[in-house]
């Protein structure tokens, strides 16, 4: 059967697909393949007019290379432009906003608050809602012009999208006035914020929390990259030293993140995510807050009477500008106390502190922000003693039962007198009863002995034994800044007349004299009072130096244990035999227990006594202040299996028996919970 054709409508000729392009023009592809179909067509037949079904193919053909052009792209957008294309929409169209986190606490080893967190009342407003009417009422109501007010909703720290504190610590009827009457106040609310404060027992660890303040550019870009977690944000406040800088990293939360999609005027349309912020984990001290608080008021105390006193040079008082103690446990290290006076609230950091409080720290000429317990270098005196005792035994240049004859109180070498303190002779002594008299001939000889054989054990033995305690460099404690004395030596000598050449001071080589001096901890013997703590923990439990330790572990809030601090050992001192340390323990008991002892008078008859104190005392000459003298004590207990150590530095406070040994013995009163008795001045004895 023969099909019948529809008829063609009359029409001229088609034009050729490329007429009336100028010479030299391309075709387009689709156009191209027409066109060579069209010349090979026009070859085999008359030309005619296409059907229906050549122009339904033409349309299919375009419609493909639209479409495939167009799912290209959107591939190229979802895969390998996504990142691109997501930021973009983010800078367009997205606003992040960050809620501070609370800061984390800091507590004592007991869990009492140090630096702990309180809910503090604020109004907040809307800044696109309130209108000027709100305004209005807000400054009746808080008594302050509607021009304050409104510098306080455009206050360009806050996002638009966050309300705006307006007024912090309003009154409890302030708060309760905009909670009842919120259709005259429509954008405004009365809340809480978390706001970190330093407790009453926090203020006496001043030095050892430290202080926070807002974030440089420089802290910012190096704890971004440190903690990207953290979302460090400019303004932010963090901590400027202390264990508050020492541990930022645990006591920062993560804030609160809120995204925003907003129009293009900046309103919000919807939230796209959010976050809660989530709190700082809490740092637990190794500190006890009652015996850090009892330090540091002796030293007060300490300081007074000293300033109450006739200096040694006979003109004016003693000056006492500053003091410090520590308490240490000797079993592994861990600091029960760390005060120095003077010292600073940290509360007006963290607050914000004033330019008039901040000119008065900077105006005293104490110094207040001086650790002096980590920070202060001063000749230790007799305290020294235990070097040259320990170096003496050790290398066989006494024995426990060598015999002194210190009858005269004065020796003579090489033409040059020494004289023990207060030229008094303490008669034939032994070791234990040359430490109970703090004898200086004693241990000069031993410091002269030592430098006489020096073929045989070389020219540092005495050093070598002072590096064995831990002098000489920094312990390592966890807080910035810490010193690390000095212990002289020849080679030490020599370098430093090389860097000094025109110094008088600096001879360039060591003297006989050198070493009976540095044995009764003078010439240029420096110590800092934790390095002083920390070798006499090392001597008492046997001989085993440890990093002295001021966290015990960070913990959430529920008290889930983050991460746990271990005691850690950094050296062992020069051993002695088992009879050689029980002479020096015998030494350090009678210093307390013996009548002859330089510590006697400060503990005897005292309610402390019965807890077995042994202790060494300390008087170290200021050369740049003639008859102001460093006093010093060390006292440990039980005796003979210690479980405490306390020292005490107080500068040009005289003799170490009269102002350091009351400080120290009223800090043993607090140990043992007794009744304190007050730091009194006791008669200096030679």
């Amino acid at each position: 059967m023969t099909v019948p054709r529809r008829p063609r409508p009359a029409v001229g000729p088609r034009p050729r697909i490329g007429a009336g392009k100028p010479p030299g023009a391309r075709l387009g592809p689709v156009a191209a393949v027409l066109a060579r179909r069209s010349v090979a067509e026009t070859k085999r037949t008359p030309p005619s007019p296409p059907s229906s079904r050549f122009r339904l193919t033409v349309l299919m053909v375009i419609a493909t290379c639209m479409f495939a052009a167009l799912l290209a792209r959107v591939v190229f957008l979802d895969t390998v432009d996504a990142a691109a294309a997501g930021r973009s929409v983010s800078s367009a169209g997205l606003v992040t906003i960050y809620t501070p986190a609370p800061r984390g606490e800091i507590l004592d080893r007991n869990g009492v608050p140090l630096v702990a967190n309180r809910q503090v009342p604020v109004i907040e407003a809307e800044r696109d809602v309130v209108t000027p009417a709100t305004e209005a009422r807000l400054a009746a109501l808080f008594g302050m012009s509607t021009k304050a007010i409104r510098l306080a909703v455009d206050n360009l720290q806050y996002s638009s999208l966050q309300p705006v504190p307006i007024m912090t610590n309003p009154t409890p009827s302030e708060m309760l006035y905009i909670g009842e009457h919120q259709q005259q106040f429509p954008g405004v609310r009365a809340t809480t914020v978390s706001e970190p404060y330093v407790t009453r027992l926090g203020q006496y660890a001043g030095d050892v929390i430290g202080y926070v303040g807002q974030v440089d550019s420089t802290e910012l870009a190096s704890l971004q990259k440190a903690y990207p977690s953290k979302h460090y944000q400019a303004g932010d406040v963090v901590g400027q030293s202390g264990i508050e800088a020492e541990m930022e990293s645990y006591l920062a939360g993560r804030p609160g993140v809120t995204t925003y999609q907003v129009n293009p005027q900046g309103q919000a349309l919807r939230v796209v995510h959010q976050t809660p912020p989530v709190p700082g984990d809490n740092v637990v001290l190794t500190l006890n807050a009652k015996i850090q608080q009892v330090a540091d008021t002796s030293i007060l105390q300490g300081q007074a009477v000293a300033r109450s006193q006739p200096a040694g040079n006979g003109v004016g008082h003693y000056q006492s500008p500053g003091g410090s103690a520590v308490v240490e446990d000797p079993h592994n290290g861990q600091i029960l106390a760390l005060a120095t006076e003077p010292t600073f609230n940290p509360e007006w950091f963290d607050r914000g502190i004033t330019t008039a409080e901040y000119k008065s720290l900077l105006d005293n000429p104490n110094d207040p922000f001086e650790n002096r317990a980590i920070q202060g270098q001063y000749a230790p005196g007799s305290t020294f003693k235990l070097v040259s005792a320990t170096a003496g035994l050790h290398y066989g240049v006494i024995t426990p039962s060598y015999i002194f004859n210190d009858t005269k109180g004065y020796i003579v070498v090489a033409g040059h007198v020494f004289h023990d303190a207060g030229g008094i002779g303490a008669g034939y002594i032994d070791l234990a009863q040359a430490l109970t008299v703090s004898s200086d001939n004693y241990f000069n000889v031993v410091g002269l002995k030592l430098w006489d054989g020096r073929p045989q054990w070389g020219p540092d033995a005495m050093q070598n034994v002072a590096a064995s305690y831990g002098f000489g460099k920094p312990t390592g404690i966890a807080l910035p800044g810490e010193a690390s004395g000095l212990v002289p030596s020849p080679a030490q000598q020599a370098a430093l007349k090389k860097a000094q050449p025109n110094n008088p001071n600096a001879l360039g080589y060591w003297v006989p004299g050198d070493s009976m001096e540095m044995a009764i901890g003078q010439f240029q013997d420096e110590v800092t009072p934790i390095q002083l703590a920390n070798a006499y923990s090392t001597f008492t439990n046997g001989g085993t130096r440890y990093l002295p330790q001021l966290v015990l572990r960070v913990q959430t809030r529920s008290g889930r244990v983050v991460r746990g601090f271990h005691p850690v050992v950094k050296g062992h001192s020069t051993p002695l035999t088992a009879a050689d340390r029980a002479a020096i323990i015998q030494g350090y008991n009678g210093v307390t227990h013996n009548p002859t002892g330089t510590g006697y008078p400060v503990f005897h008859g005292t309610p402390v006594s019965r807890f077995d104190i042994a202790g060494k005392t300390g008087t170290a000459q200021v050369a740049a202040s003639p008859g102001q003298d460093t006093s010093v004590f060390m006292g440990f207990a039980p005796a003979q299996s210690a479980n405490y150590i306390v020292d005490s530095f107080m500068e040009k406070s005289g003799y170490g028996e009269s102002v350091a040994a009351p400080v120290v013995r009223r800090i043993f009163d607090e140990i043992y919970h007794l009744h304190l008795q007050p730091v009194g001045f006791q008669v200096a004895t030679p």
